[in-house]
């Protein structure tokens, strides 16, 4: 589009002739912004959809690339979107949506989606009569809040006059199947409305227009060999933490600093014969696994399903049968508090034997129970650092508790049970917004107490071998310098090469009062905001419900102290950071 042009002769001034022309080459350039805002403007607009993910470690921006290319077979364009992506003021233009998200914590939006989220609760948002949607809400049934966030998303967009194409599904851990069932019913729904087909169709020249897959899953994992099993924790250490080396030789894997490796466990083969003889069954006993295939009981428990942890069902299933009056009041939604006190401490084996007296088969037993769920860890190692390898860095859980020794399913298979007859059964989980900035000069604060140390390790590997100029910042902690100081020759020779620039350590049980991370980023305060000033990016990596929640509290009370900056303005620098991927969490 151009604007007019006026030919020597026209009757204007050079004057009326140069503002004539910049009106319309401003005109046009509106009209221009205008079009390509405007997914109704073009001719795509009849069979044009968006699909927006909220994500905390990739699963619901990969199911959402999925559907994208699943609308293809329905004639359907779709624009695949992070919910950091767009504003309330883009609804307006989504007259058919599909929204997927994860829940994360208790009960809360992923980071990528709390911003775009807040901004949906106030009471100015425009309404969305014009727009059809439906709602994935991916979670773990494990959890009180289960899929809190999907279950927010679809209420809100309901009162603001959206229109439901199908009812919400919510997806426990195994989210495969009722995945494809939604898209099933969701995509022909959206085609009905304007530019797409009722059913699917093939793809030009028969090709099928699903994405090239990984080869390696987690249904079909890569049988890695084990090269090595470190102990890091010294003997004086109240925890086991252990590094391990994985060779990748001839899986062809590629990973990038900040992914995840999904390992597949097998359960204690101890716990599965007292689980066994507690249940007064016979290993032998033949049950339905996946893929309608039988197998051993034994097996079966041994590498099919979850015997740790009991699922709701089970609890349900063994309050109904016993009619205990305490298990069945604790089952109450009113008593949720009293449930987990309850339950902290116990395993499965506790409520077989508990209520020895109820009678199950095998059958209705595995029924009751859980598939066998991989573990993610964060590498923690650059594959140009140590090529043909993946690193974990991984703390083995024991511990006593009425009565029992316990043990981590997947920490304890890896440190114990891992030799030259029983590989290391994994996959790569990509984590595309969590890695080293794409400018080498960028600063970096990393906050990774305890294991959260593992990708800071593969990042400053990675700066290593990139040779980056940026500043590093790392800031680690645990309980006792020492006996849990992770990688601390490691770290002493990247401060030597100039690599680490600041190494701030919190060992919060060597003095009378704890010390942790957050406390040394507020002693640090001036210095921490003047990286950010500078173009910083800020990484924290750990648990979830105190570490990251204190972490980004003391972050909000730098800004506002060193920025000079109101409660209200601090947040919204956060909220900046955030949305430019400078302050990326991989928090559990």
């Amino acid at each position: 589009m151009n604007y007019p042009y006026f030919p020597e002769d026209a009757p204007f001034s050079e004057g009326q002739r140069s503002w004539l022309g910049g009106f319309f080459a401003g005109l046009n350039s509106r009209l221009l912004e205008a079009k390509e805002n405007d997914p109704k403007s073009d001719g795509a607009a009849a069979n044009a959809i968006t699909v927006l993910y909220g994500t905390q470690t990739g699963n619901a921006e990969e199911l959402a690339h999925e559907t994208s290319e699943k609308a293809l077979e329905f004639g359907l364009e779709a624009k695949v979107l992070g919910m950091d992506e767009v504003s309330p003021e883009s609804f307006k233009n989504f007259d058919r949506l599909l929204l997927i998200t994860s829940t994360y914590g208790d009960g809360e939006m992923p980071d990528n989606a709390q911003g775009l989220w807040d901004a949906m609760s106030e009471d100015s948002v425009s309404r969305l009569e014009d727009t059809h949607f439906a709602v994935l809400g991916l979670g773990d049934t494990s959890y009180d809040l289960f899929c809190q966030a999907a279950k927010d998303w679809e209420k809100r967009l309901e009162e603001l006059g959206a229109k439901k194409v199908a009812d919400r599904v919510d997806c426990d851990l195994e989210y495969e199947e009722p995945f494809a069932k939604w898209t099933g019913q969701v995509l022909p729904a959206l085609a009905e409305l304007g530019g797409g087909v009722a059913a699917p169709v093939a793809a030009a020249n028969g090709t099928s227009v699903a994405k090239a897959k990984l080869k390696w899953s987690k249904k079909s994992p890569f049988p890695a060999v084990l090269l090595k099993n470190k102990v890091l924790t010294k003997n004086a250490s109240s925890k086991e933490t252990r590094h391990y080396e994985i060779s990748l030789e001839d899986s062809g894997i590629e990973y990038e600093v900040g992914d995840a490796l999904g390992v597949i466990p097998t359960n204690c083969p101890e716990l599965v014969s007292q689980l066994i003889e507690a249940l007064h069954l016979n290993p032998e006993d033949s049950v339905m696994v996946a893929d309608e295939t039988s197998k051993s009981l034994e097996a079966a428990l041994l590498n099919d399903f979850e015997i740790k942890l009991p699922s709701k069902e089970l609890i349900a299933a063994v309050a109904e049968r016993s009619g205990n009056e305490e298990l069945n009041k604790l089952l109450l939604p009113e008593n949720k508090e009293k449930m987990s006190e309850f339950l902290w401490g116990r395993d499965l084996i506790d409520f077989v034997s508990d209520y020895g007296d109820l009678k199950f088969t095998a059958e209705e037993f595995v029924a009751l129970l859980k598939r066998v769920q991989p573990r993610l860890y964060s590498i923690s190692s650059s594959i140009r650092k140590h090529p043909g390898e993946v690193h974990l860095t991984v703390a083995s859980v024991r511990y006593d508790s009425h009565g029992r020794e316990r043990k981590g399913v997947c920490s304890t298979f890896l440190a114990d049970r891992i030799g030259d007859e029983v590989p290391v059964n994994c996959y790569l989980a990509p984590n595309k917004s969590f890695g080293v900035p794409g400018d080498d000069s960028a600063p970096m604060i990393m906050v990774g107490p305890g294991t959260g140390i593992a990708p800071f390790r593969a990042f400053l590997e990675e700066r290593e071998v990139r040779e980056a100029p940026g500043k590093n910042w790392l800031f680690f902690g645990e309980r006792n310098r020492e006996s849990d100081f992770f990688y601390e020759d490691e770290l002493e020779a990247l401060q030597q090469k100039g690599i680490l620039t600041r190494l701030d350590l919190a060992f919060s049980r060597d003095q009378s009062e704890k010390i942790y991370v957050q406390d040394r980023m507020r002693e640090q305060g001036a210095e921490l905001f003047s990286w950010l000033e500078e173009g910083g990016y800020f990484f924290v990596c750990g648990d979830a419900y105190r570490m990251a929640k204190d972490v980004d509290r003391a972050l909000h009370e730098i800004i506002m102290e060193h920025g000079k900056r109101s409660e209200e303005d601090a947040t919204a620098y956060i909220a900046d950071l955030k949305k430019t991927k400078r302050y990326v969490r991989d928090v559990y």
